[in-house]
């Protein structure tokens, strides 16, 4: 649906990956961009069952929900608004711009609250704006956003300032979440290669944390 999978055999190759890894439950998020990807509720709910029938008639064992991550500046109609939130519940995957910072930016982000959502910022350590001004995390956290940080950001994927912002918020213990962010093969799943990282880093309690258990509680808690 956009620049991840391709089609049904990129995305069964890349669950068997997972499956391998000892992951069970993944979260299926397709960008939501304005101009570049554009797929309505319908049709990332249309996809997502042909591919969780796809699971089953492979056997499988990956338990699949569906999300979307929601560009800022991509207007939705409150009405329709939970349809592209996390397995229809009350946390929404929120992507910043990477280069620009729209001047309501803010006002956008927390128009989901109003609306009774709770944002999850996706690898914010990649946006420009947070790695000038990282403190903006600290006071959104205090408002009530959670915080999703990419495992290729802490093994260095993307560049030396993506690493180092990382880690520091990591260190502030301002993180929620880690995902894998994979688009395709070449990337991967690759959590058994983050985990002794983030123990070293973080601890082996808060690594389960960030790697499983704050995702499990936030499907119990829909």
């Amino acid at each position: 649906m956009d620049d991840g999978a391709k089609n049904m055999d990129d995305s069964i190759e890349l669950l068997r990956d997972a499956e391998r890894q000892g992951i069970s439950t993944v979260f299926a998020t397709p960008h939501v961009l304005e101009g570049l990807y554009e797929p309505t509720p319908k049709e990332i709910r249309n996809a997502f069952r042909n591919l969780k029938a796809k699971i089953g008639e492979e056997g499988i064992n990956i338990k699949l929900f569906q999300g979307a991550e929601i560009a800022v500046g991509f207007e939705i109609k409150p009405e329709i608004v939970t349809q592209y939130s996390m397995n229809g519940g009350k946390h929404i995957l929120i992507e910043l711009p990477f280069v620009a910072y729209p001047l309501n930016c803010e006002k956008e982000i927390f128009w989901f609250q109003s609306q009774g959502l709770i944002p999850i910022i996706a690898h914010p350590e990649r946006a420009f704006s947070i790695q000038k001004e990282p403190d903006k995390l600290k006071e959104w956290k205090r408002r009530g956003v959670l915080v999703q940080i990419n495992s290729k950001s802490i093994l260095g994927r993307y560049n030396k300032t993506v690493k180092k912002v990382v880690i520091n918020l990591l260190k502030q213990g301002i993180v929620d979440f880690v995902a894998t962010d994979t688009h395709n093969k070449e990337w991967g799943f690759d959590f058994a290669e983050v985990r002794p990282l983030l123990e070293k880093l973080v601890g082996r309690p808060k690594t389960d944390e960030l790697l499983g258990q704050n995702a499990q509680r936030l499907l119990l808690s829909e």
